[in-house]
């Protein structure tokens, strides 16, 4: 078989996906929206950081009391 006889998706793959569907984009399509999801879920910019607690109390950190 030559590099002309190769093509990108051979006969039988239309066929498949005129039976079957196509798997392929369908496959392709949902991990790219199980991607978008995990980074909107992972994305933390929008949060502030914590206010420390000795700062709103304008004291010092002792451990005794």
């Amino acid at each position: 078989m030559t590099a002309g006889e190769i093509s990108e998706h051979p006969p039988i793959y239309g066929r498949l996906v005129a039976e079957r569907g196509d798997v392929l984009a369908e496959t392709r399509s949902a991990a790219e929206q199980a991607q978008r999801r995990a980074r909107q879920a992972l994305d933390w910019s929008g949060l502030r950081p914590p206010v420390q607690r000795l700062e709103q109390a304008g004291g010092t950190f002792s451990a005794f009391g």
